[in-house]
């Protein structure tokens, strides 16, 4: 495994932990009641996703979806291209985008089910922004250091990025996104999406 799959990996792991509730919560107290909570989903039901893998990849839509500002995520991946986008183009990078994470990650996250993570601190950036910061304490290796970006709108706390070991998740799609754009401008960049989401072979 790539140091930076596994950073991806342990990224799309802390996606489901730390968003559970997020509407309600201050963003530290959101982090430290939900792990818990959604370590225990896993362990209860273990067996079941191992067998059934979309079954993983169903909970993570339905716990991550009403929680990730995804529309915010794809903007900040899209960069300087998103003002060029359409609506129609925005809603579909968006969607796809929403679902590359789920895909990609659901089954990769659940091998750190039962790797500790401990909040080490909040920092609050401005009025709108908070950052999270967290410490995975994996068993393969040594501690990697998390921070997980949240953005308040309409009086409700969002995740729009996180952070693993100094890699930016949305940063790390900025740079695939804007090759695909180059090749095959901002279409061919959604049916690139929408092609890896349904499993399809593209050149």
């Amino acid at each position: 495994m790539s140091p930076m799959t596994k950073y991806l990996w342990l990224a799309a792991w802390l996606l489901i932990a730390g968003v559970a509730r997020a509407d309600s919560l201050e963003p530290r107290r959101l982090v430290e009641l939900t792990v818990d909570e959604v370590m225990a989903d896993m362990q209860v039901n273990a067996e079941r996703y191992t067998r059934d893998p979309a079954a993983l990849q169903a909970m993570v839509i339905e716990r991550v979806g009403p929680h990730f500002n995804f529309p915010r995520m794809a903007q900040l991946a899209m960069g300087r291209h998103w003002a060029a986008a359409t609506p129609a183009q925005r809603r579909a990078i968006a969607g796809e985008f929403r679902a590359l994470l789920a895909r990609t990650y659901a089954n990769a996250m659940f091998a750190y089910r039962d790797d500790p993570i401990r909040v080490m601190g909040e920092q609050q950036t401005n009025p709108r922004n908070r950052v999270v910061k967290l410490r995975l304490d994996s068993r393969s290796g040594q501690p990697v250091d998390l921070l997980v970006r949240l953005e308040s709108r309409n009086e409700r706390w969002q995740v729009i990025d996180v952070v693993v070991g100094g890699i930016s998740l949305v940063i790390t799609y900025r740079g695939a996104f804007n090759d695909r754009i180059g090749k095959a401008g901002i279409d061919g960049l959604i049916a690139d999406m929408r092609a890896n989401n349904l499993g399809v072979s593209v050149q």
